[in-house]
């Protein structure tokens, strides 16, 4: 749902003791008529429409679309050029799977990309260096911006897989853009895309360590033996760090992760934003979960997300409505609502009750009773 597209959808929260036909005047910021919230909906399932409790009501505030700064952590190593299981080279379905989804961050949302490692420049003779081969870029590939997809895309169009993974370097160097951009207004977001464990720890031991490619890539016969070994402390360390200065980090996983899923886990799990069950990261191994599931966390940063300009006496007795519609408060993510931080002020919804909430059109409108339980999935 473009929410600057539906003016006429009103959002509203209610807290404390009186019916919706008794709203106070503080409602003022609805633009569209009132509306019987019985007569304007016709539930599409099993789900019922809730009567308006005695005991939920009264002060109103705002359900509003926050801000946001989300930064495309993109792994282009070499090992992108391998398939999903699926049989598609990875770095096209991630490619087809960004040209799907990006769209909906819409023009609000503020986006930039950083791919790592670095493109090596060409040389006339002689091996690279590990140091150059892990070479990060000094800043990201763009910046954050509103209504920057296109150039996002376009940049993705014009780079090629190439390398090894050097994830804790690229963490830092989007840590450090955030450090640099204290003022950000709203909320502060990584979207993490890799397809392995990282490594391109130069002072690694590579008698002792473990390795993230095939037997003997470590050898200490290896020019680049070191490089090779799993580096997942400094990884995860990163993404704690990112968290502490308020910034989640969604980790989604391609084919090639499988052997180092609890690393992934590890991430996802320091990055605020896990997944419920397991993995713990976004699981994308073929093309078609590729789509599916970087559509999930696309969807949560943009049109699925609304703020509460106050938290809930309660967190556990809100009850979402749509048009008089309850609508599940899902914690598994399949169908309906949950919070989306621990300070109770963000909403995301989930499945098809997103598609719901994105598709609603002029006269719906949507209201969060305060002190009421909401319906649970069957």
């Amino acid at each position: 749902m473009n929410l600057r597209a539906l003016r006429p959808l009103a959002f509203a929260a209610a807290l404390a003791a009186c019916g919706e036909n008794n709203r106070p005047g503080s409602q003022r910021y609805l633009d569209v008529p009132e509306a019987n919230d019985l007569a304007v909906y016709v539930p599409p399932d099993a789900r019922p429409i809730r009567a308006p409790d005695a005991d939920c009501g009264g002060v109103s505030v705002a359900l509003t679309r926050r801000n946001a700064t989300v930064i495309l952590v993109i792994d282009r190593s070499g090992s992108m050029a391998d398939n999903t299981t699926d049989f598609t080279p990875k770095w096209e379905a991630l490619r087809t799977a960004l040209q799907q989804v990006l769209p909906r961050l819409g023009d609000d949302l503020s986006v930039g990309v950083l791919f790592f490692p670095n493109t090596l420049p060409p040389r006339d003779a002689g091996q690279y260096s590990p140091d150059e081969i892990c070479a990060m870029p000094r800043a990201l590939t763009l910046s954050p911006s509103p209504a920057q997809v296109p150039l996002v895309l376009d940049r993705f169009n014009t780079t090629a897989p190439g390398g090894p993974t050097p994830t804790a370097s690229a963490l830092r160097v989007v840590r450090a853009w955030y450090d640099e951009h204290p003022d950000l207004v709203g909320d502060r977001y990584v979207i993490l895309a890799t397809d392995g464990g990282p490594n391109c720890n130069v002072n690694a031991d590579n008698t002792t360590c473990r390795c993230t490619g095939a037997v003997g890539i470590c050898a200490s016969t290896n020019t680049y033996g070191r490089i090779n070994c799993l580096d997942a402390a400094p990884a995860v360390d990163e993404v704690r760090m990112l968290a502490t200065a308020g910034v989640r980090t969604y980790v989604l996983g391609l084919n090639g992760v499988q052997d180092f899923a609890e690393v992934l886990d590890a991430m996802a799990d320091a990055g605020g934003r896990a997944r419920v069950g397991t993995p713990r990261y976004y699981n994308a191994a073929s093309a078609t979960e590729l789509v599916n599931e970087l559509g999930r966390v696309t969807q949560a940063l943009a049109d699925c997300t609304l703020r509460l300009d106050a938290a809930p006496p309660d967190p556990n007795l809100v009850d979402v409505r749509l048009d008089g519609h309850s609508l599940y408060h899902d914690v598994r993510h399949a169908n309906g609502w949950d919070w989306g931080d621990d300070t109770h002020r963000q909403i995301v919804f989930h499945g098809p009750t997103c598609d719901e909430i994105r598709s609603s059109g002029g006269g719906s409108r949507i209201v969060a009773a305060f002190g009421c339980p909401a319906p649970t999935p069957p």
